[in-house]
């Protein structure tokens, strides 16, 4: 465990060393929702502070993330590799606060709230509305995170929540966060202009291609193409699992259809890995840790390299990226 801990901080502050001796500034863009602006027109002023604020949450939310995922036995409980995995693909695309890294704290939340324990194979309709309360919540940082609606929809379908009180939960749920901010704006008489810029970023899709050097470039496709790897990986072995343990890896899991779909609203390339964070913290960690149902002892230390060449392969691209 100890050496687990040095390699996080290592990692950290190779990927955090850079942007805190010159701090980039905090990105914005016409999808930011309008919690997201507010915090971008307190912080932009104070690019080292933002950094910090940044990478504190990443560290914290990896931290999170490795305890609800070992505590509902979807991980071992003496692993960190899905805190370290978590840190790779936050500090990869940016290390300052984005609209992303926030989002991303309240679906960890959410993934807790969707998380089943006992022998229940459903969660109450309470559950439901605080999880869409979560996702509007999110659309009010970055407005693509709509696209997050579509995962809980798969969700519901595996815990079978499609009755009309469920529905209902669902929608007062995703709504109750709009109610004080739609207040104050129609108060203010900033309702129309907030309601037009959020209509016309839901709508917009771009398939734009920035521009980025050939080394930064390769080095994010070989984090996708591990991140996608990871996701089929555990998902075509998801049968040798309890129904338990399938239905809560399947609610972490099924972040990607969001995350693809808010792919849609930025650049393709290069990808913004952090959309990916938390499901590839958990099909990354079981592709890389060495399977224990290897009989042959010698076979298994064998082929144990090849795990150690993904992770390290893993770190340089986020390194370069």
């Amino acid at each position: 465990m100890a050496v687990q801990v040095l390699l996080i901080l290592v990692a950290l502050v190779l990927l955090w060393l850079r942007p805190l001796i010159t701090p980039p500034p905090m990105p914005a863009a016409d999808t930011d929702g309008i919690l997201y602006t507010m915090l971008h027109s307190a912080l932009s002023t104070v690019p080292l502070l933002a950094v910090i604020i940044a990478m504190l949450l990443v560290l914290a939310e990896g931290v999170l993330l490795n305890i609800l995922l070992s505590d509902m036995g979807l991980v071992p409980q003496t692993t960190l590799l899905p805190t370290l995995l978590y840190i790779i693909m936050m500090s990869a695309p940016a290390t300052t606060i984005t609209p992303i890294l926030l989002v991303n704290a309240a679906l960890i939340t959410c993934v807790h709230l969707l998380m089943l324990r006992g022998t229940l194979l459903t969660i109450p309709a309470s559950r439901i509305c605080s999880v869409t309360a979560l996702i509007g919540l999110c659309t009010l940082f970055y407005i693509p995170a709509l696209a997050l609606i579509v995962s809980y929809l798969f969700v519901a379908i595996s815990f079978r929540l499609y009755n009309w009180r469920d529905i209902v939960s669902l929608l007062l749920g995703f709504f109750a966060p709009y109610v004080l901010f739609v207040t104050i704006l129609f108060l203010t008489d900033n309702l129309s202009a907030w309601w037009s810029t959020t209509a016309d970023s839901i709508g917009r899709l771009s398939f734009s291609i920035e521009t980025v050097e050939t080394l930064p470039l390769i080095a994010n496709i070989i984090l996708a193409l591990v991140a996608v790897a990871s996701i089929f990986t555990l998902w075509s072995k998801l049968g040798e699992h309890p129904v338990l343990w399938q239905k809560n890896a399947s609610s972490v899991m099924l972040l990607t259809i969001g995350g693809i779909i808010m792919l849609f609203h930025t650049h393709i390339l290069p990808i913004d890995h952090s959309v990916f964070a938390i499901p590839f913290a958990l099909c990354g960690t079981h592709m890389i840790l060495p399977r224990r149902n290897v009989s042959i002892i010698g076979r298994r230390k064998q082929h144990l390299w090849i795990y150690d060449i993904i992770l390290i392969l893993t770190l340089a691209a986020a390194f370069v990226c």
